[in-house]
């Protein structure tokens, strides 16, 4: 069996039920239903958080880090962390931080696969939330956790049957993961009950077709991708036009980016992704 035939493969396994999507951890479904109840706030949060000592120590230091701190003063404390990010974007966070260190498997070379897939998405997130402040073409914190997300489908295909890919040869694990991550990050996000915006962004990213929506989030993270391939960044399972100068490129176009943007997101990669790296480094 080729790999375009085991993705066919493992499509049939996903409509059929043999393989399952991963879930999100207990304390991101209790933070969802306390956020959806106008009676509990950040205190009632916060107490379910601690439970999970990753999620509560990755929520303070992503509170106190560049992305979202915003020159405010260093917090010490759950409750007040979660009162500055505020309870939906706590849930959108949480369940962005879920993605790149709850989903987990045993084997070594996959374990190498998520690990590259998580530096890739810090990469992104650094830059779209920098573009997003430049361009004001989508909320800044929206553009952070949409480059979080925006690839997740590997992580969904490599948990759900990583017996199937680690029979394949890198190439091909690569080959079947670029045909499949779009589709299973649909699958995953409408799974885990994530805003439209979000389910549209891991579903239509890197494909100029007539079905893409026409959202600013997805045009953000393409003029990304494209920005960091064109500065050397390889792209784990996306494909950007060749021959083509970033500016002609659509998403750009569509953004009004212009040369200054991007020379400014540049140097905002090379000062800010690093501390976002040490956050996840420390993780696990």
């Amino acid at each position: 069996m080729d790999a375009f035939q085991l993705a066919e493969e493992i499509r049939l396994r996903f409509r059929q039920g043999d393989a399952k999507l991963p879930v999100l951890p207990e304390a991101v479904m209790e933070v969802r239903k306390i956020v959806n109840d106008e009676d509990r706030g950040a205190a009632d949060i916060a107490k379910v958080v601690a439970k999970d000592s990753t999620l509560s120590t990755t929520v303070l230091r992503i509170a106190n880090s560049a992305r979202f701190r915003a020159g405010g003063a260093e917090i010490r404390n759950l409750p007040m962390a979660i009162q500055r990010l505020g309870g939906r974007r706590t849930l959108q966070l949480l369940t962005a931080i879920s993605s790149q260190v709850h989903l987990a498997v045993k084997n070594r070379q996959l374990q190498g696969v998520l690990r590259d897939c998580t530096r890739h998405a810090l990469l992104v997130a650094t830059a779209a939330q920098h573009l997003a402040r430049l361009t004001r073409t989508v909320d800044p914190e929206e553009a952070f956790l949409g480059g979080m997300l925006f690839d997740v489908g590997v992580s969904a295909i490599i948990c759900a049957v990583p017996d199937e890919i680690i029979k394949c040869a890198p190439e091909e694990q690569t080959v079947i993961l670029k045909q499949l991550h779009r589709e299973m990050g649909g699958r995953l996000l409408t799974y885990w009950e994530m805003p439209d915006a979000f389910i549209s962004l891991a579903s239509h990213h890197g494909v100029e077709a007539d079905d893409r929506p026409r959202e600013n989030l997805i045009d953000l993270i393409d003029a990304v991708q494209f920005m960091l391939d064109s500065t050397g960044h390889s792209l784990p399972f996306d494909d950007v036009p060749e021959g083509i100068d970033a500016l002609h490129y659509p998403p750009m176009r569509r953004l009004s980016v212009n040369e200054t943007h991007l020379a400014a997101v540049e140097v905002e990669l090379e000062d800010g992704v690093a501390e976002l790296e040490q956050i996840f480094s420390q993780i696990g």
